[in-house]
Formats: C-alpha cells, sequence, structure tokens
C-alpha cells in the first residue's frame, strides 16, 4: 500500500509537533477514503474531522478526487484569529 505524506498547519501542527505525517492507503483512494484513514491511524484527528478539508496540489480538492502517488496534500482546518 502507499504512503501518503500529508502537510499539516494550524492546531494539527502544533499537537503532532511536526510538519507532516504519514498515511498508509490503497491505490485509487478518494480524498474522502485518505481523511478517514488518516483518523484511523492518528485519532488525535478525529475532533477535526468535520471541519477539517483537504487541499491537493494547492487547491481544495471535493471528497470524491482521487488522490496520485506524487500528489502534495495537506489537511487545512480553520483558523482563527484576531
Amino acid at each position: 500500500m502507499p504512503l501518503f505524506q500529508i502537510q499539516l498547519f494550524s492546531v494539527l501542527q502544533s499537537k503532532f509537533k511536526t510538519s507532516s505525517i504519514e498515511v498508509e492507503g490503497p491505490e485509487g483512494i478518494t480524498v474522502a477514503e485518505l481523511l478517514d484513514s488518516a483518523c484511523e491511524q492518528y485519532p488525535l484527528i478525529v475532533p477535526y474531522r468535520n471541519v477539517m478539508r483537504l487541499a491537493v496540489n494547492h487547491q481544495y480538492a471535493p471528497d470524491s478526487q482521487i488522490l496520485q502517488d506524487l500528489d502534495e496534500i495537506a489537511i487545512i482546518t480553520p483558523v482563527s484569529g484576531g
């Protein structure tokens, strides 16, 4: 199974104390399936599952998008501040 490297930002980067994680998933995995796998492999992500989005190659990706091996992937969580 391929490993997908996912860039982290904001609260997730703080919680994991790293800028990226690796998530295992099958060939032809969709964005939604990768997020579900990330939640299974990294339970710290679960509270953010309903509010995070996945960016693929610097663009927000729909849940149905199929991921490729060389895609640049990032989890984007809501940011607050003032």
